[in-house]
């Protein structure tokens, strides 16, 4: 009985943005989407939306599209922001192996993201790392950007170009 109170929570569709170099999509995730970005050999793996609005975030002269359904590939994603508690989402678990937290501010392709990095320590990385009350800004004053603020994000170290050291 329990269970299944916990796996209709996991299953209900839920918002989420995601930020690639170009692009702030915010749409309608699948309830059965997991917590991960696709690399490597899965890179062709699309992330599914439905309900979609993309925003061109470096060019100020770009109208916003939307689409009733669309598909982000897997690499270009920079950042994934669940506007859920992503503790229930499948794979979150993986990242409580990341104990050591980077405070700071980092820089990942156009934008400044500040916050707690969390890593596996010794100077390791993965991939994909959690961050942790994060505010997200584009470096071009001009951008439509804005800031964003989330509690967890899902960041793609493969656009990681390093960090303000204090």
């Amino acid at each position: 009985m329990f269970g299944k109170k916990k796996e209709s929570e996991k299953a209900a569709p839920f918002p989420l943005q995601i930020l690639t170099t170009e692009y702030l999509i915010e749409g309608t995730a699948n309830g059965d989407e997991q917590f991960f970005l696709p690399v490597g050999t899965e890179y062709w793996y699309p992330i599914e939306l439905t309900d979609v609005k993309l925003t061109a975030v470096g060019w100020e002269d770009v109208p916003v599209r939307t689409a009733d359904k669309f598909e982000v590939k897997g690499d270009t994603v920079v950042a994934m922001i669940p506007r859920k508690d992503p503790s229930r989402m499948r794979q979150y678990d993986t990242y409580l192996a990341f104990k050591a937290g980077l405070k700071g501010v980092f820089y990942f392709g156009p934008y400044l993201l500040e916050g707690t990095l969390m890593t596996v320590g010794n100077d390791r990385s993965n991939h994909a790392l959690l961050m942790l009350d994060a505010t997200i800004r584009h470096v071009s004053p001009k951008s439509k950007l804005g800031e964003i603020h989330a509690p967890h994000i899902l960041v793609n170290t493969q656009w990681m170009h390093g960090r303000e050291v204090k």
